[in-house]
């Protein structure tokens, strides 16, 4: 997979299940790599304002989704 597609796909999943964890989006995704690359990706998209990384304090984890924007659904 090129990074367009990994990008487009992590899009996918945390528009469908709300928030994730790193290691939940890695299983989804079948990421087999080295991590540093996936983390990378994840960066760039909060750094661009894309996703958010949160505080999930009943898992006890960070946890991405997908940046909402107040006016939008």
């Amino acid at each position: 997979m090129d990074e367009d597609q990994i990008i487009e796909n992590i899009f996918k999943l945390l528009e469908n299940n709300g928030e994730l964890t790193f290691n939940e989006i890695k299983n989804s995704l079948g990421w087999l790599g080295d991590n540093r690359a996936l983390r990378k990706i994840l960066s760039n998209l909060i750094r661009e304002g894309k996703i958010e990384r949160i505080p999930n304090y009943e898992r006890r984890r960070m946890a991405f989704r997908v940046k909402r924007y107040e006016g939008t659904k």
